[in-house]
């Protein structure tokens, strides 16, 4: 009774294809923890410091 478990009606006609297809590519970053803390507080403090030059000049 095993076996029928595992038998499959239709035959696979087509094999997987490779994860590094070109058309199906996924680009990911992978980052530390502190280079992502970096990245946060240096796009807050730009924003913190293009808030006050636009309000300066307003």
């Amino acid at each position: 009774m095993n076996q029928v478990r595992y038998y499959r009606k239709y035959p696979r006609t087509h094999s997987k294809q490779n994860e590094n297809n070109e058309h199906n590519e996924a680009r990911t970053i992978d980052l530390t923890i502190a280079q992502a803390a970096g990245i946060l507080v240096l796009t807050f403090a730009t924003g913190i410091l293009s808030g006050c030059l636009l309000k300066k000049y307003r």
